[in-house]
């Protein structure tokens, strides 16, 4: 499969084609290496519809859920932190890092009541509805990076925290792989010894299918896919097959949401340098 589509059993570009939304335009240009006319409209009228209804402080419904979806879209559709809609949304995330986890600074909190059902209920994106503070602080460091700010003190702040205590059984699946996408991803922590038990852990839980018992398969994968080690590299290699075995004959992958399903595999698959 390296380098080339032509080992998957359809070519994804055919379901991609007609995804009018962040992950399509996305995944389009991904494919293709270029951005097209169409999407570049398709980009102006999804990010319009998407800051009409971010609030005057910057946040989607008072709800960190939403802003940080909405984030992720903007970043998605190619928008950075000079767009004013991203800078007061990236602005009131940082107003919530102001949580404690027992004795460890750092930690993004909403205070909303609907916050928790609302992120129970939402699976969208590269996280999933772990514990809150191993959903909303992690996925507030991955759009901190996504936009160039891994050495904002606020955001190192909550990497620190997180090196100094987490392991990889501290909670459940979906808070481990929560937290350790995250320190996969940020320069503070990609190296450390924390991260790399982390990596480990999967491997240990590893089939002969290529799967991680318990963990949910492309949330994992796509975790893995962005590491540089090579006991990471080792099981994106066992997993490949089973990628290709799962497709759907649409092009897609996943039995539900599958647009979301499709993206994790693609951008894994390019994170690894296999597309």
């Amino acid at each position: 499969m390296k380098n080339s589509l032509g080992q998957l059993k359809v070519d994804p570009g055919d379901y991609v084609a007609n995804l009018d939304t962040p992950i399509g335009v996305y995944l389009r240009e991904l494919i293709s290496g270029a951005q097209s006319r169409s999407d570049i409209k398709t980009k102006k009228s999804i990010h319009n519809e998407l800051v009409s209804g971010q609030s005057r402080n910057g946040s989607w419904n008072d709800l960190f859920v939403d802003t940080a979806n909405n984030l992720w879209n903007l970043s998605l559709l190619g928008y950075d932190k000079k767009d004013k809609n991203v800078k007061k949304g990236l602005n009131w995330l940082l107003s919530n890092q102001t949580y404690n986890y027992r004795e460890y600074p750092g930690f993004f909190y909403s205070s909303n009541r609907k916050e928790s059902s609302t992120m129970r209920e939402t699976l969208y994106g590269e996280f999933g509805p772990g514990c809150t503070i191993f959903y909303t602080t992690p996925y507030a460091v991955h759009l901190f990076h996504l936009y160039g700010m891994d050495g904002n003190k606020q955001v190192q702040k909550a990497v620190d925290s997180y090196l100094k205590f987490w392991t990889p059984d501290w909670c459940g699946s979906w808070c481990t792989i929560n937290v350790l996408r995250m320190l996969i991803e940020h320069p503070k922590s990609a190296n450390s010894k924390r991260t790399a038990n982390g990596i480990k852990s999967l491997a240990d839980i590893q089939t002969k299918t290529g799967a991680w018992k318990g963990f949910p398969f492309y949330h994992t994968f796509h975790a893995l896919s962005r590491s540089k080690k090579t006991v990471a590299k080792m099981q994106i290699e066992r997993v490949l097959p089973s990628i290709v075995r799962r497709q759907n004959k649409d092009g897609s992958w996943g039995r539900s949401r599958q647009e979301n399903t499709t993206f994790l595999v693609l951008d894994g698959l390019k994170n690894a340098g296999l597309l």
